[in-house]
């Protein structure tokens, strides 16, 4: 009796196509995770991460924790977008921190508008922030009226923020009343981020928060980042100076 021959998965043999596939996925998501590369190419650890350094040598990708993405995939450094808007990211705070509640659980993502938001958190409110931001931990640490978490993980410098699979495990368990999420990019269909690390962090943040405020200056509209955060589905408002004409992606609020 003749056996039914075995299913098998599909293979890239030829590097040449391999790399090529790889790069598609990175292109289409930003993003790739090493571990659904060896499942989507049917080839071995070794060899996909022998892709990845060959494409990395080539100037094509940047090798990251767990995969690869875009080669210019980084966000601008810290300092760098610390002085651009600046009156604008003021406003918004000032706007933005008028949804906190007294006596709640608040998350502060990393970003230099949500640093601005740290320092206007009103005092004496009883209030409990966690963030993985080291500025805005340096900030909210003086203050004996505050509950500061602040979540560990590996630190980038660019941010000057922590993350990877230790903020993302530190985050898992917790509980947030309201989220201040910030972005790199902005436009009609959601929220962008600029690595897999910052873009990994912002939907576990999002998924502990009970209410997600999106806050960012107009100028992010016109901005590209690679990894798509969410759509706007996954937000509650979005505080900003100004939206392009026709957005109606979420309930906005204009800073004055």
């Amino acid at each position: 009796m003749s056996r039914a021959p075995e299913a098998t998965s599909l293979r890239y043999t030829s590097a040449p196509a391999r790399r090529e596939a790889i790069l598609r996925r990175i292109e289409l998501d930003g993003y790739a995770a090493a571990t659904d590369l060896v499942t989507h190419l049917g080839v071995s650890p070794n060899t996909v991460r022998r892709d990845l350094r060959r494409l990395a040598q080539d100037g094509l990708i940047r090798v990251v924790h767990g995969g690869a993405t875009a080669a210019d995939a980084t966000a601008p450094p810290f300092a760098d977008r610390s002085e651009q808007a600046a009156v604008a990211k003021h406003a918004i705070a000032a706007a933005a921190v008028r949804h906190v509640e007294p006596g709640t659980t608040v998350a502060l993502d990393s970003g230099t508008t949500t640093l601005e938001i740290a320092k206007l958190l009103p005092p004496d409110a009883g209030l409990t922030v966690i963030t993985h931001s080291l500025p805005a931990i340096a900030a909210l640490a003086p203050r004996p009226d505050v509950t500061l978490i602040g979540v560990g993980g590996q630190y980038g410098r660019d941010t000057r923020s922590f993350g990877g699979p230790e903020t993302l495990a530190a985050l898992e368990h917790l509980s947030v009343r309201t989220l201040f999420l910030a972005a790199t990019a902005l436009d009609a269909s959601g929220v962008y981020g600029a690595t897999p690390y910052e873009a990994e962090t912002k939907r576990r943040l999002i998924s502990v928060a009970r209410r997600t405020i999106v806050v960012g200056d107009a100028r992010k509209f016109s901005l590209n980042a690679p990894i798509r955060v969410c759509d706007w589905d996954a937000a509650d408002l979005l505080v900003t100076d100004g939206v392009p004409a026709g957005f109606t992606g979420v309930e906005v609020q204009i800073a004055p």
